[in-house]
């Protein structure tokens, strides 16, 4: 796993198939140079679908319809992917401000990573139940446009996965995005690891037992 930014992640399976998360494009940050052979889209909001920007001709898997206003019930698999969504909004008034979103829960190898695109409110039991047993947590934390790090801090409490990864917040070079800073997010814990920009390479044996925050830089 490497974080290229926002809400986009690379994660290549042991059959070397490449998946990215939620492409986004220069009006966000500087791109990455990155190839996939799968693409998965949260929702259609510019910051998280820009295809354009991911080399190949990789298969794309969206949580929404085209059209953005309604969930597509995904559950897919490629090689030693499977990959399924979890129906959410991207606001806490049920889609009517922001819409609607898909948590994305990945199935490589022994691992299972979820990844939560623009979660705008509070998971319900259903919604934990459907996320199931996570390894592997993709949070947004930046507020605004997402749960804010309090309500980050709950979902972390709900799904209680053994590593979290935050994403969706203030990074330097980011264009006119009102969204706090990861610090508001890992401030006062002592679970929280700096990694730099680093791969995130673990089998699941080798991930703490304990939940552990762990802040990556993006790969440019």
């Amino acid at each position: 796993m490497y974080w290229l930014g926002h809400a986009s992640f690379l994660l290549e399976s042991p059959a070397g198939v490449r998946l990215v998360t939620d492409p986004f494009g220069p009006e966000v940050l500087p791109v990455p140079d990155v190839s996939a052979d799968i693409v998965t889209v949260s929702h259609e909001h510019f910051d998280h679908n820009h295809l354009k920007t991911v080399k190949g001709d990789p298969q794309v898997w969206r949580g929404l319809t085209a059209d953005g206003k309604d969930w597509e019930k995904l559950d897919k698999t490629y090689k030693d992917i499977r990959a399924y969504t979890v129906a959410t909004y991207h606001d806490e008034a049920m889609g009517a401000k922001r819409g609607k979103n898909a948590v994305f829960v990945f199935e490589i190898g022994k691992l299972r990573l979820a990844h939560l695109g623009d979660l705008g409110h509070v998971l319900n039991e259903e919604q934990v139940k459907e996320i199931g047993s996570i390894d592997v947590l993709m949070l947004p934390v930046g507020g605004t446009f997402t749960i804010d790090a309090d309500q980050a801090w709950q979902v972390v409490e709900a799904l209680k996965p053994r590593v979290v990864v935050p994403m969706h917040y203030l990074l330097d070079g980011m264009k006119d995005f009102p969204i706090a800073p990861v610090s508001n997010f890992t401030g006062g814990h002592a679970n929280v690891r700096q990694l730099g920009a680093v791969k995130i390479d673990r089998t699941a044996e080798a991930l703490p037992s304990s939940t552990e925050i762990w802040v990556l830089d993006p790969i440019r």
